[in-house]
């Protein structure tokens, strides 16, 4: 199933550990109305070659042509030929996107729940970039297919469904941020409810980055499981996700709002054309699938293709006819994004 392929790419982001070592693909985020070609000659990297160790250059050179300090500068694993892509917010949002404050609780977990959580990390990385990810979603987690992960998996939800107390209350006060992205991952494993829903909407905007992409990815599995439970979780809130200034919000907070815009309420797709087209239409341009998927859907939506059709368009790659298909709209950026 292409969605399952597709997610497991969009889990990959946000694990921390170490990517290719070569630049596969250089794409840009929040540059409306700034001289993206400028700033492909000006960064003192290139597609091909090895990940500088220090982004520091870059971001000095993409400051020079901006005069804005970018958001976001980092590599994400992998591209179809197994190679980094360097993903670069340059400040230009267009849009407010603010984070809850950090707590300053002391709850926290047992070593061995943590312990738990590394070990999934660890075992994460290998089994995606074998290429052949099988993820069933079906039940409201995340399951994979890899024997071992799996494991794991059903591990974090025998746990959560013996201790959701802990895991609401470390998630909502704990100062620790790796205990947050802990709890944020499990409370995805835990028995469906509206409590459930709600602690992972305001983790979604948490003050760890890791936090967010934990929370909203559970979020989206469970909204892909049942069009009952996507119904109950708050869409408009992740608008504003897709004007911040680090990739991983804009990755989990895309392909939430794919999910949640399935439906095609009209207020949804409105609010998305109104609030966010610059975004969709900058991410709707990258050239990864799994990270553009989400934006070519919701902007075809919001274009009023027919969606079988649409899924058709978006898996043939036929990027500019889902554009100009939004009629009536002149498109910031058209054909700006130069290669």
């Amino acid at each position: 199933m292409l969605f399952r392929s597709l997610i497991a790419i969009a889990a990959l982001t946000g694990t921390g550990h170490a990517q290719s070592s070569r630049v596969g693909e250089i794409e840009f985020f929040g540059y409306t109305g700034l001289d993206l070609v400028a700033v492909r000659k000006a960064i003192p990297v290139h597609e091909g070659d090895k990940i500088p160790r220090s982004m520091n250059a870059v971001k000095g050179a993409a400051k020079q042509v901006t005069g804005v300090e970018p958001t976001d500068v980092g590599g994400v694993c992998c591209d179809a030929r197994g190679m980094s892509m360097l993903y670069i917010g340059l400040g230009k949002s267009g849009g407010s996107h603010a984070y809850n404050p950090a707590p300053t609780g002391t709850s926290k977990f047992p070593k061995s729940v943590t312990k738990l959580y590394d070990q999934a990390m660890d075992v994460l990385l290998p089994v995606l970039q074998k290429g052949t990810v099988t993820e069933d979603d079906s039940k409201g987690y995340a399951l994979f297919a890899d024997p071992k992960l799996h494991s794991i998996q059903l591990a974090m939800r025998d746990y959560a469904l013996g201790h959701e107390s802990l895991i609401l209350e470390v998630l909502e006060s704990s100062s620790g941020g790796q205990q947050r992205i802990v709890a944020a991952e499990l409370l995805g494993y835990a028995e469906q409810s509206k409590g459930q829903f709600d602690a992972l909407a305001k983790a979604g905007y948490d003050a760890n980055s890791t936090v967010r992409n934990n929370a909203v990815r559970a979020l989206l599995v469970l909204a892909k499981s049942d069009p009952k439970v996507a119904a109950q979780i708050p869409a408009m809130q992740f608008i504003p996700m897709l004007h911040s200034g680090t990739w991983t919000d804009l990755n989990k907070g895309s392909w939430l709002l794919e999910a949640l815009s399935a439906a095609r309420d009209p207020k949804l797709l409105g609010a998305l054309r109104e609030e966010a087209l610059d975004s969709l239409l900058e991410m709707a341009r990258w050239r990864t699938p799994g990270h553009s998927y989400a934006a070519r859907m919701i902007l075809g939506r919001i274009a009023g293709i027919e969606e079988q059709r649409l899924v058709e368009m978006v898996e043939k790659g036929e990027v500019q006819t889902i554009l100009d298909s939004l009629k009536g709209k002149t498109l910031p950026g058209h054909g700006q994004a130069a290669r």
